[in-house]
């Protein structure tokens, strides 16, 4: 049975489908490491616990970590360490390197399986994570790390040091570490984030630090595949959702990730008392309208808040200038509208042109526009909506 939940990453049967997406995975994972391109809400963070939950009839040893709570170098080292801890092996590993010439750093702080992790000099993070790759390159078997939240983790990095050298120095390092000197074929990672890191790369002109990484996307569920989903849910909680009622939630939210239509079947039960009639295109059409209102504002509130963690001053308020005439007309606008616009905040015209490529860019890889037909349109009609009432400016 699936069950409503919404936001929370998925497990066991609550994990839709993506049948297709695990595949092109493990096929890729063969040859490279990889990087997912996906914007926030669409189920990255679930897709990787389900990888790492069947990593073994894969032919890897799995582990996940999220690194969206550090702020230094060294705490992004500590969470591999920790996280490697949790795998079969991880004793011979942290072993090993306790006895190496590290060993001064294993004590206290952070317990690892049989062995404690202290906390070392901040400007050893880099021997230590060269470390720990290596020793586990000593160990049969191939290893896959996925990481949630890297870009959030290197724009710690740039608010603490604007001038990115700070990030410079971990993107370079990190790329390195990725490269070897280990058996590259044994050892694959699997970055991924709600922000994107092409864009944070591009923003600190380091696209060279990532281009060892293949890209994986990550869509929304296809109708057929939403449709299913949806009748599944019915199932659960007892709600008959008729083909109309099906296609209506489709139209409405215009993008099926998930977590939107969890959204809206999460409305539409919250209406169904025991009894009652199934539900109608009209109350697809008020769950719509429930959605929008004040008190739900925070299932959307992060779309316009990510744009100051993602790009700062100024340029997530002329994001946001961008968005709003794009919502303002359900067709999108073009884009001599759009320059006409930011004309107004930067008047020199190739700096405007170099900064408006730029911010469609990220509004289109972060998901919140598609361009059709030479007009840049809100990819849902959910949020567009969202946007005119509640963020627009």
């Amino acid at each position: 049975m699936v069950h409503q939940v919404i936001g929370a990453p998925v497990s066991g049967e609550d994990f839709y489908n993506r049948e297709e997406e695990q595949r092109v995975v493990w096929e890729r994972l063969e040859n490279n490491s990889l990087l997912m391109l996906a914007p926030r809400r669409v189920g990255k963070t679930s897709l990787m616990h389900r990888l790492r939950d069947t990593s073994h009839q894969n032919g890897f040893l799995a582990t996940f970590l999220s690194v969206q709570d550090q702020s230094l170098e060294l705490g992004f080292v500590l969470k591999l360490y920790e996280a490697v801890g949790k795998l079969q092996k991880a004793d011979t590993v942290l072993r090993r390197l306790a006895d190496g010439p590290f060993g001064s750093f294993f004590g206290r702080i952070k317990k690892l399986g049989p062995v404690e992790l202290a906390e070392a000099p901040r400007d050893e993070w880099r021997e230590l994570g060269n470390a720990l790759t290596l020793a586990l390159d000593t160990l049969a078997g191939s290893w896959l790390l996925l990481v949630d939240e890297l870009p959030v983790f290197v724009l710690s990095l740039v608010r603490q040091d604007p001038t990115g050298t700070r990030a410079r120095d971990f993107l370079h390092w990190f790329r390195t570490l990725r490269q070897g000197p280990y058996d590259r074929a044994r050892i694959r990672w699997f970055l991924a984030g709600s922000l994107g890191l092409d864009t944070v790369a591009a923003r600190l002109d380091l696209s060279d630090t990532i281009n060892d990484l293949q890209l994986t996307p990550l869509g929304p569920f296809s109708p057929s595949t939403a449709h299913t989903f949806l009748v599944a849910l019915g199932k659960t909680y007892h709600v008959d959702l008729s083909v109309e009622v099906r296609e209506r939630i489709l139209e409405r939210i215009g993008w099926p990730i998930p977590y939107y239509l969890q959204l809206m079947f999460s409305e539409l039960h919250s209406r169904q008392q025991e009894g009652a009639a199934a539900p109608t295109v009209a109350t697809v059409d008020e769950a719509f309208e429930e959605l929008l209102s004040p008190s739900k504002k925070m299932y959307f509130d992060y779309w316009r808040q990510r744009l100051g963690e993602e790009l700062g001053r100024p340029d997530d308020g002329f994001a946001n200038l961008l968005l709003t005439k794009s919502a303002r007309d359900e067709r999108g606008a073009s884009l001599r509208v759009l320059r006409q616009a930011l004309g107004a905040q930067i008047t020199d015209p190739d700096q405007r042109d170099q900064k408006l490529r730029y911010l469609l860019d990220v509004l289109l890889s972060d998901g919140y526009l598609v361009e059709h037909e030479e007009r840049f349109v809100f990819r849902s009609p959910l949020l567009r909506a969202f946007w005119l009432r509640r963020a627009a400016r």
